[in-house]
């Protein structure tokens, strides 16, 4: 009888929690800066994230000059979309499951596993439990934070918070290169719209 109770509370405590997690929505704009990104390149350019829970993603990148694509994903798991707005075509896929669970990493190109684990809505959570050390409160283009500092395999990554613990940046500095992925906007708490997480009208499904 006991068990049955607390499997009964847990089961209600893990449905209130996916419940909280879709009432709100995530969205960023960010973009990476460092000496060895030219401010006009295609890295530098503004990309866009919109994530509700663990269900819904968009991503939206720059257009590409060099592809001639201008990527956009979308996400309502199972479903993926991965669209070219260029030439207003897409192609589908279905997660294969069977954990049905949205990863979308902030350092992508990173090699190493550990650092890919560092996700969009995730950031302070990610530093607090790999056990960052709170450095000396610095400024960063005028704007004051408070920076988490990791050190992961050869590189040291370091979290800027503004006073609000809303992230500003994410710097990665190892032996051949240093760079930040700056937080232009850092918005949690957009009430969700979930038509952003569909197909949008007149993009063709490619066979």
């Amino acid at each position: 009888m006991m068990l049955r109770i607390l499997i009964t509370l847990l089961l209600s405590t893990l449905m209130l929690a996916a419940k909280a997690a879709d009432d709100k929505m995530l969205y960023v704009e960010y973009r990476l800066t460092g000496k060895q990104i030219a401010a006009d390149s295609f890295d530098a350019q503004t990309k866009r994230v919109w994530r509700i829970g663990n269900q819904y993603l968009r991503f939206e990148d720059a257009p590409n000059p060099a592809t001639k694509i201008h990527g956009l994903i979308i996400v309502a798991e199972p479903d993926i979309w991965i669209v070219d707005r260029n030439s207003n075509q897409a192609q589908h896929t279905v997660d294969p499951g069977p954990n049905y669970k949205i990863h979308f990493p902030i350092l992508a190109s990173e090699p190493s596993d550990r650092l890919r684990e560092l996700e969009f809505g995730r950031e302070l959570e990610y530093f607090r439990e790999r056990g960052a050390i709170e450095m000396p409160a610095q400024e960063v283009d005028g704007v004051k934070c408070r920076p988490l500092r990791l050190e992961v395999e050869d590189r040291e990554v370091t979290l800027c918070l503004k006073t609000d613990d809303t992230p500003l940046q994410i710097l990665v500095k190892s032996p051949q290169y240093e760079y930040a992925m700056r937080f232009l906007r850092y918005e949690p708490q957009r009430k969700p719209d979930k038509s952003l997480f569909a197909l949008p009208a007149g993009v063709q499904l490619k066979n």
